[in-house]
This record gives C-alpha cells, structure tokens and sequence, in this order.
C-alpha cells in the first residue's frame, strides 16, 4: 500500500522545488547577462553606492579563501545535499519552504559557476556584478542564500515565541484544572 503525501506537504514541497528552480534559473540567466552586457562598461545604478560590474570571485563571501576554491566546491556540494536530502524533508510551512527553496538555489547557482566556468571543474570562479560601495559584490545566487538565512531565523525567533505562547497556555490550563494550586513541593522549597 503506498502512503500519498498529505495535500499540504505537496504544496509545500511544491513551493520549495518551484522557488530553487526559479532562484537558480534567474540567478543563471543574469549571470549570462552580466557577462555580456557589463563586459565593456560598469552601469551606475545610484551613482557612488549601487553599480553593476562583472567580477570573477575564486572565494567566498567578500573573496575570502580565494586560494580555497576547491574546499569550497567540496563544501558547496556537501552543503547542497544536506538541503537537499534533510532540510527539504522537513520543511512544513510556507516559511520554510521559502527559504529552503532559496538556500538549494543560491548553493546550486553558486556552484555550477565553480563546475562550469574557468580555469576548470571544482577550481571555477563565481560571477559576481551587483556592487555596494563598501560592501561587497555579490549575485543573485547570493542573494538567495542571504535571504534564506534571514528567513530560517526569522522562523526560528518566530518558533520560539509560539513555544512560550504554547507553555504560558498550558500552565493557565493546569493552574485552572487545580483551582489555582500549582506546582509541587519541590518547587515550594
């Protein structure tokens, strides 16, 4: 007897596929954009904060371990599969479903360019071309990734919140069901 997937969890399952394909399909096409349309020339969006320029990042966020591309490949597509074999199973609500959709796409876009692109498999460097003045350059992939984080934090404060809504509901029904005699004589002491 084969078991269906409640109609809830395909939704949310569905919302998580649907968000990483979109999330790696834009991250790609603005890649390839980027590197045609911003080879010649930088694009001022708000002239002295926000341009558009194609730099080859060989590291992590803001160049670090640039000399470490392979490890970060390495750790990239471990970190691809942990989302994509644990998290993904696990997300129950649109929240995170969101957010797991946009961590598998921002990992994957992330590491396709350290597949596919220059000097070769595993050793590639990342396309970058969104510039904040002293901040960083970053891409869409990174933008997945950073928003994911906010939203699995986000939930988690949320989750918090209702356990202590859930716990201060529980006591008052057990102070009522006792008639306002709580706790025991441990406690007392």
């Amino acid at each position: 007897m084969s078991r269906r997937a409640h109609p809830r969890l395909r939704a949310t399952r569905a919302v998580m596929v649907t968000v990483a394909v979109l999330g790696l399909v834009l991250d790609r096409v603005t890649k390839h954009w980027a590197l045609h349309a911003l080879s010649s020339h930088d694009h001022q969006i708000i002239p002295g904060w926000l341009s558009l320029h194609v730099v080859y990042n060989s590291g992590a966020a803001f160049s670090m371990g640039t000399s470490f591309t392979i490890g970060l490949s390495c750790l990239s597509i471990i970190a691809l599969a942990f989302v994509l074999v644990w998290v993904f199973p696990r997300a129950r609500g649109r929240l995170t479903s969101l957010a797991s959709g946009l961590i598998a796409a921002g990992i994957a876009g992330n590491l396709l360019d350290r597949l596919l692109r220059e000097p070769g498999p595993m050793r590639g460097t990342v396309v970058d071309f969104i510039a904040v003045r002293y901040f960083a350059v970053f891409n869409v992939a990174d933008v997945c990734i950073t928003s994911a984080a906010i939203l699995f934090i986000w939930w988690a404060v949320r989750s918090d919140r209702a356990v202590e809504r859930a716990v201060k509901r529980a006591d008052a029904v057990d102070l009522a069901r006792t008639g306002g005699a709580s706790g025991t004589a441990e406690e007392g002491s």
